[in-house]
């Protein structure tokens, strides 16, 4: 990927051969109102507390060498703090039963349902998912699967 003036890499994700398989053979029949809401998402995160769900059928694929497309419209003096690859571990009605962590700089710590934040366009704001009016910006975000969830919950019961 070739970045402009100024640009610098904020996150990098690994799709799953399997997924990106389904992902080029699906049909259409999940679109709505000409835009297709399926999984897998990107979860971009900014520093400011807001976030957002982008299909990464939004993305389409390119060759090596090229200038990417925005997925997040940022003002100017903010920064994105993560980006991660979400809509792996479905529950039964469909969708995501990921988790994210956010910790503040103040250490003030907010675990949200990925389910829970809004899907929406590359253009979009996105949704306040930590109100940080003392807490300054978002030092860290994590994800947390289904799966590494369980282990846990398995570990705290033994």
């Amino acid at each position: 990927m070739r970045l402009k003036e100024g640009d610098k890499m904020a996150s990098m994700d690994i799709v799953p051969a399997a997924m990106f398989k389904d992902l080029q053979n699906s049909s259409g029949n999940s679109e709505i109102q000409g835009r297709d809401l399926r999984p897998p998402w990107l979860l971009f995160i900014s520093e400011s507390g807001h976030g957002k769900r982008v299909p990464l059928s939004n993305f389409r694929q390119s060759r090596f060498n090229r200038v990417g497309l925005r997925g997040y419209k940022l003002p100017e003096d903010y920064r994105l703090a993560a980006v991660f690859v979400v809509g792996f571990s479905l529950a039964e009605d469909g969708e995501s039963d990921e988790h994210v962590v956010l910790v503040s700089q103040s250490g003030t710590v907010n675990r949200i349902k990925i389910q829970d934040v809004s899907i929406q366009s590359r253009f979009a704001r996105g949704v306040i998912l930590m109100r940080l009016e003392h807490a300054g910006k978002i030092q860290s975000a994590s994800l947390i699967s289904a799966a590494t969830d369980d282990v846990i919950n398995d570990d705290i019961d033994v």
